[in-house]
């Protein structure tokens, strides 16, 4: 068995990011599609001027312009000018009252130029548009809102284990396959690999997870001599005949470098769970390590929540090792990038990791 070493760094917690985050998060950004505007023809001159020294509807702005049935938007109406006293009343409408149910009259209070009401959205079957429009004498205007169907999640699920492999041309490596299903689901899972670049090639034994479908596999990749060195991405799938779920492996092909594989797994301590990883070089060596920890599932650069590392020189080889934040013990809607000298892991999403 590989020794292992485990290795906690201190952390740096910047207060000025959170900061950056709230206020990220408490903003909206409102997004048109589709809008119009216009004026009804009046025949009377006499109709025509008496209606024109009034506020008008100027437009009409949904937030979100695009949503999946069952969520709700926003329905800003806009006038040309304050309303005035006594406020505005205007028709409002949608071109189909069975997914979008807008109000069907809004008031714009005395002095204010805009409303905002909320529409709520039902489900539907297939993607659709529905224009809310409003109108006030003479004057219309709208906008059209996109309706996306709701995505099915599958009943089970399929992971890599490591995510990242790194094999030298002429060499083979492997990794594991592990499916997952939810209570109550029994069929048999098909696994298949796609995306394989020419030169490399991929064996699942066994190709298929009888029923209730949960259990594992093993993908055993061969790189041909003449492979180019770089890093590569397959997708290993997971299908009951109806629906699939994939996984992506990044192979690197060459031996530049330390060569890192990166496991992210929960490690336990005085009975709390730290977001960590499981760190094993090809090439031993001195190599700086570094990681950053993100609020979320996803590493976005603009949730940045803590770092460790920093760049530390640490003598990778022999051994694996262990690394693992503590600034947030137990919370799982985190994600992270792991750093050893040039090689980086793959966003690590802690809602889906095993233990160390």
């Amino acid at each position: 068995m590989i020794p292992h070493r485990k290795m906690h760094l201190s952390r740096i917690l910047v207060a000025g990011a959170l900061l950056a985050l709230a206020a990220r998060s408490a903003s909206a950004q409102q997004i048109n599609s589709g809008n119009f505007s216009g004026t009804v023809a009046v025949q009377h001159d006499r109709v025509t001027n008496a209606v024109t020294s009034r506020a008008r509807v100027a437009s009409v702005t949904l937030s979100p312009a695009h949503l999946t049935g069952g969520d709700s938007t926003g329905i800003t109406v806009n006038l040309t000018q304050p309303a005035p006293e006594g406020g505005t009343v205007l028709q409002l409408r949608s071109s189909d009252a069975s997914i979008v149910a807008a109000p069907v009259t809004v008031r714009i209070p005395s002095g204010q130029t805009s409303v905002t009401v909320a529409a709520p959205t039902s489900p539907v079957a297939v993607a659709t548009t529905v224009a809310i429009t409003a109108l006030d004498g003479d004057t219309i205007a709208g906008a059209s809102l996109s309706i996306a169907v709701p995505e099915t999640k599958a009943p089970f699920s399929v992971a890599l284990r490591p995510a990242t492999i790194r094999v030298n041309p002429g060499k083979s490596g492997s990794v594991k396959v592990i499916t997952k299903v939810t209570a109550g689901f029994s069929n048999a899972l098909q696994l298949t690999g796609s995306n394989v670049p020419d030169g490399v090639t991929v064996t699942l034994d066994p190709t298929v997870i009888p029923a209730p479908g949960a259990g594992t596999s093993v993908a055993d990749i061969t790189v041909s001599d003449n492979v180019a060195l770089g890093s590569y991405s397959i997708q290993v799938t997971a299908s009951d005949g109806q629906t699939s779920e994939s996984a992506n492996l990044t192979l690197k092909v060459g031996s530049s470098g330390p060569g890192a594989t990166f496991q992210g797994c929960w490690y336990q301590q005085n009975g709390n769970s730290y977001q960590a990883v499981q760190v094993s070089v090809e090439n031993p060596g001195t190599y700086p390590f570094n990681a950053i920890l993100y609020y979320g599932t996803t590493c976005d650069p603009n949730d940045w929540a803590d770092q460790i590392g920093f760049g530390t020189p640490i003598q990778f080889g022999g051994f694996d090792w262990t690394f693992w934040f503590d600034a947030f013990p137990d919370q799982s809607d985190m994600s992270a990038f792991w750093y050893v000298g040039n090689d980086k892991s793959q966003c690590v999403n802690y809602t889906t990791v095993p233990d160390c």
